[in-house]
């Protein structure tokens, strides 16, 4: 194993928590699971004991039988090791940053941020993508956000980038059928009658939140199952710009597959946002298709940039996120890409200034933490069959 692990070295199970069966729990129990994986290998949660300051954690059987083994201190048991293989030593890092688990150094038990510290990172560094400066410094301004909630931060990072609406744009677009006329997605125009055929536009007044125009497609699936979720490609210009992307996607359209449905934001507030454009696929190769369709058709637009997501332009103008699987976090309700990654990396963030780090800067312990959640942070490309792991101990 690497620096700071080896394999006698002594681990526990975390005697803050203790370990209940799925259906031990109540429904209101069941309600703390915010992020439970739905799948069959599901074992129950680590309940916080006494006071702890620990959260209720979801936990697999391969980690509820690392726990059991552990309730007594010791080296890792032989079949871990034989188990893990190569996903050893993230695994066990992942468990003690998350205090799962617990090493003894100099005589006594520690988990947490520290251990980021005392490890080193271990996530090694490949060419860093175009999306990683913006996301460092959605991040470094999001470190400096010390008085709001988890929760706030969180919301502060998914819509870090937005641009001001200015009195200009204001002027511009006194509402949002102004708006509309100027992107071309009127219900009279060209664009909009071009997708009558193969295409359902779920008007604002049938969404919950009217936050996207939107449109389905007839003839593929709806995107993201309770077994896989779907992709997502973000199409990022400026707002002068939108109204060409537009065109050239609706046109594209006929000459690709796989897409399930695209939409775009409302209002002023709407196309603000960096993530102002999206397209959905089931598959990722029909993604990364369309991709390179739309890059040569689209070499003229200014981008604007959409921070925690991959590349897929050199400009930062397309990227992509993977969602979660429908219903696997928040009980039934789904998310989508970045707002899983903001509040994972909001909570990162909090739990390394609370650990006051001597030599990690809380962005840095944010980005190394979600690494090891199946992302690799330089280019913000998600591992493929990450979810079932992410979602139990992200």
């Amino acid at each position: 194993m690497g620096r700071g692990l080896d394999e006698d070295s002594n681990f526990r199970a975390n005697p803050d928590y203790k370990l209940v069966l799925i259906d031990r729990l109540s429904a209101h129990d069941r309600s703390q699971l915010q992020d439970a994986d739905c799948s069959e290998d599901l074992y129950g949660a680590l309940v916080p004991q006494g006071g702890s300051a620990q959260g209720w954690r979801s936990v697999s059987c391969e980690t509820a039988l690392l726990f059991m083994a552990l309730t007594e201190a010791g080296p890792l048991p032989r079949y871990a090791l034989r188990r893990l293989g190569h996903d050893l030593e993230p695994t066990i890092k992942r468990l003690l940053l998350d205090g799962v688990l617990q090493i003894s150094l100099n005589d006594q038990f520690t988990c947490g941020p520290h251990v980021a510290e005392l490890f080193g990172s271990l996530h090694p560094r490949s060419s860093r993508g175009c999306n990683f400066d913006l996301a460092v410094t959605a991040l470094r301004y999001g470190q400096e956000l010390t008085c709001l909630s988890e929760a706030e931060l969180g919301r502060r990072l998914y819509a870090y980038g937005r641009k001001p609406v200015s009195p200009q744009l204001q002027r511009r677009f006194a509402n949002t059928a102004a708006l509309a006329r100027f992107l071309g997605i009127a219900d009279d125009d060209i664009l909009v009658r071009s997708l009558n055929h193969h295409w359902t536009h779920v008007s604002i007044s049938q969404n919950a939140r009217e936050y996207w125009w939107q449109w389905l497609s007839t003839s593929e699936p709806p995107r993201g199952t309770a077994q896989r979720g779907s992709y997502k490609l973000y199409v990022s210009p400026v707002v002068d710009d939108t109204p060409e992307a537009l065109e050239t996607i609706i046109g594209a359209l006929p000459h690709s597959q796989g897409i399930t449905g695209f939409k775009v934001g409302v209002g002023l507030w709407g196309i603000s946002r960096p993530d102002k454009i999206l397209i959905y696929f089931t598959q990722l190769d029909d993604l990364y298709s369309f991709a390179d369709l739309l890059r040569t058709r689209l070499s003229g637009c200014a981008a604007h940039g959409v921070p925690f997501s991959a590349a897929a332009s050199e400009d930062g103008l397309l990227s992509w996120g993977a969602d979660p699987p429908r219903g696997a976090t928040e009980g039934e309700r789904t998310t989508s890409w970045r707002m899983w990654v903001t509040w994972r990396l909001a909570e990162y963030l909090v739990s390394a200034r609370t650990a006051a780090l001597n030599t990690m800067e809380p962005w840095e312990y944010a980005l190394e933490r979600l690494s090891l959640a199946g992302i690799d942070t330089d280019t913000w490309i998600p591992a493929n069959g990450m979810w079932p792991a992410a979602l139990e101990m992200a």
